[in-house]
């Protein structure tokens, strides 16, 4: 039968209280991204399973600084960020809004350059092709590295006859008169079939 003009008006009004609510992990970031920026402002966010809890969620989330460079969220962003969240969250979940760990790298890489080439320009191009490729604004939180694009990346540039060595390092602590990040990452461990993946809730960043 064809609901009654009461009924259309309960399922308009059921749909109406719904929407904009938190239900996937997707409506999570979308709200998190649309908090007011005079709160404060999230650069990155990710959703992720409470390992220890299977009722909870974890919210990583991560801001930079005036210089562009990842930093950690305040404590006041994260608290008001919790109050915007609880006017859409359903009732029944629950949410840790966590720091994201930062982990530094770098690129270390030889390459063969023909003769023919002026190694130093190409050596330039090489770079500025991998500065390109590890900008902040193209990585997310828990996003792995795949070698081969950067295999890829040197390969094709003008005047490289082979690629002889290239790997992810570690920077970390003061180095080179230079600050980065306290976290400490294996990158041999974390190693897999030419990916990298960094640890959860975490973020790879070349900061220099």
């Amino acid at each position: 039968n064809e609901p009654t003009i009461e009924e259309l008006r309960q399922i308009a009004l059921i749909g109406q209280n719904a929407q904009g609510r938190i239900v996937s992990k997707e409506d999570m970031i979308a709200r998190v991204y649309s908090l007011p920026n005079n709160f404060g402002r999230v650069f990155r966010a990710s959703v992720r399973e409470n390992p220890f809890n299977p009722f909870s969620t974890y919210l990583h989330v991560i801001s930079r600084d005036s210089n562009g460079k990842l930093t950690q969220s305040s404590d006041t962003l994260k608290k008001n960020l919790s109050i915007y969240l609880e006017n859409f969250r359903l009732i029944t979940d629950a949410v840790d809004i966590v720091d994201t760990k930062i982990i530094n790298i770098g690129y270390d890489y030889t390459v063969t350059v023909d003769e023919k080439y002026n190694s130093q320009t190409t050596i330039q191009n090489i770079n500025r092709k991998i500065k390109n490729y590890f900008d902040i604004k193209n990585f997310q939180i828990d996003q792995p590295i795949y070698l081969s694009e950067l295999q890829n990346l040197i390969l094709n540039e003008p005047g490289v006859i082979s690629l002889i060595d290239g790997k992810i390092i570690n920077l970390r602590g003061f180095h080179n008169q230079r600050n980065y990040s306290s976290i400490v990452f294996n990158e041999r461990i974390y190693t897999d079939r030419g990916v990298v993946y960094p640890t959860p809730g975490s973020i790879f960043e070349v900061k220099f």
